[in-house]
């Protein structure tokens, strides 16, 4: 059987056979996914499956009083909201757009289907869904064993190989709310870590200027996700790797 035509950068969707793709993208649509778009609110019923393509989402943990802490975080390599193929229809945390993008979604009874039909891509999903655990496990040690610039620079790592980009389209009151911490503690490691020539910061958006430099001050737990990422979707052979000027 012919493969459907490839459904842009989601390395997830790229590792699907053949049949199906087939079943799952005549149930796709191309959206937008608008920065500050709360794909899933906590507790609320998960009404579509969303496989970014570009941008990058945030999964936070949601406290009574509003605060929110993130767990984990999702681009080209994986999905959101698949939780509802075996866990029920509703979300533990809440899926927020934090850069924008677009992503291919699908209902989720249509999402479900396929998930209970097919074992090759129940597998596959499955493996991703681990990635959302480690994410979890690892952001707990991170918050309580590491300093702020160490996570800074794990944040940033992660959110350039997300967007494959440079420059990342952050502020630092939005960083202080996904680490935890006062936004003049970002602001005292951000302007550092531009003192040591490692990014520049202006309003609105951090341009990472020395990967290996961010490398070598971020702590451990960058390279053990991005490590089980890899492990769990695999690139595909041909794709372009971060640089590590």
């Amino acid at each position: 059987m012919a493969r459907p035509t490839p459904l842009g950068e989601n390395r997830l969707l790229n590792g699907l056979g053949a049949d199906d793709l087939a079943r799952l993208q005549p149930n796709l649509h191309k959206v937008a996914m608008v920065r500050g778009h709360v794909l899933h609110p906590a507790g609320a019923s998960i009404e579509h499956v969303y496989f970014p393509v570009s941008g990058m989402i945030s999964v936070l943990a949601m406290m009574r009083t509003g605060e929110a802490i993130e767990t984990a975080i999702v681009g080209r390599e994986g999905v959101v909201g698949a939780s509802v193929g075996y866990n029920g229809s509703q979300s533990a945390g809440q899926a927020v757009v934090q850069i924008a993008g677009a992503a291919w979604q699908i209902p989720s009874s249509r999402f479900s289907d396929l998930y209970s039909a097919s074992a090759p891509f129940r597998i596959l999903i499955n493996k991703f869904q681990t990635v959302i655990l480690l994410q979890a496990q690892q952001s707990a040690a991170c918050h309580a064993l590491h300093s702020v610039e160490a996570r800074l620079c794990r944040w940033l790592l992660q959110s350039q190989d997300v967007t494959e980009s440079d420059i990342v389209p952050l502020t630092q009151e939005f960083l202080s709310h996904m680490l935890g911490v006062r936004r003049t503690s970002v602001s005292l490691c951000a302007h550092a870590l531009q003192k040591a020539g490692l990014i520049r910061y202006s309003r609105g958006e951090i341009k990472i200027v020395k990967r290996n430099g961010l490398k070598e001050s971020a702590c451990e737990c960058y390279e053990v996700v991005r490590d089980h990422i890899d492990k769990a979707i695999p690139p595909p052979p041909a794709s372009r790797r971060t640089s590590g000027k």
